[in-house]
């Protein structure tokens, strides 16, 4: 797994590539000579460099930080310039900086992406489940209008045929009660996509069908 030179100047603390770190190093062990005032090796891979301008620079190899706003197993969503978007989710928190290291789930590969390209994936919650109706119907709880129904599933529409011979389409709709002083009672009521817009019922089955 790759390394970085954490470099603290005058007491702020940055993190560089191992190229950019020797780069540095090497200027002030040979061609930098005119610009430094001190430079001491604590080990082989802590050197500490005193400029003559006055500044104070450190530098240690060090496993690279994690990627800010970035944890491992974090579901994510990649996106580059001009090509299609994939899910993927952080292999490992030890990436190099700027870049965090992506599992693509279509292919199972890991790949570094740049972090400029790499967005949280949005995850759905689970809606909070609700007492089980007399009929054996699960149900969860919906809040609409500053306050909260337990609702049903959605009953797909149908045709229902009358003795006479004739029929009544009948719409998908969903049934619904109030939940009051944190005890769920009232009358059951029925919503479908034909409510009024406004209403609790349109509120309710738009909030069913939005997952």
């Amino acid at each position: 797994m790759g390394k970085v030179y954490e470099r603290t100047e005058n007491g702020t603390t940055t993190h560089v590539s191992v190229h950019e770190g020797l780069d540095e190093i090497n200027h002030s062990m040979m061609g930098g000579r005119r610009d430094v005032r001190t430079m001491s090796s604590i080990t082989r891979t802590d050197y500490n460099i005193e400029y003559k301008d006055g500044r104070s620079v450190r530098l240690v190899l060090v496993a690279p930080p994690a990627p800010e706003g970035f944890t491992q197993g974090q579901p994510v969503v990649v996106q580059h310039p001009g090509q299609p978007s994939f899910t993927g989710t952080v292999a490992h928190i030890h990436t190099a900086p700027g870049y965090v290291a992506v599992r693509d789930d279509r292919r199972g590969g890991v790949i570094n992406h740049p972090t400029r390209f790499v967005s949280p994936a949005e995850t759905e919650e689970e809606p909070e489940a609700g007492p089980t109706a007399w009929t054996g119907e699960k149900t969860r709880f919906v809040a609409v209008k500053g306050k909260r129904y337990v609702v049903g599933t959605i009953s797909p529409a149908y045709d229902h045929k009358f003795s006479d011979g004739t029929t009544r389409h009948i719409p998908a709709h969903v049934n619904y009660w109030s939940e009051r002083n944190g005890e769920t009672f009232g009358a059951t009521r029925s919503t479908s996509e034909d409510a009024k817009p406004g209403t609790v019922g349109r509120a309710i089955w738009d909030a069913v069908n939005a997952g």
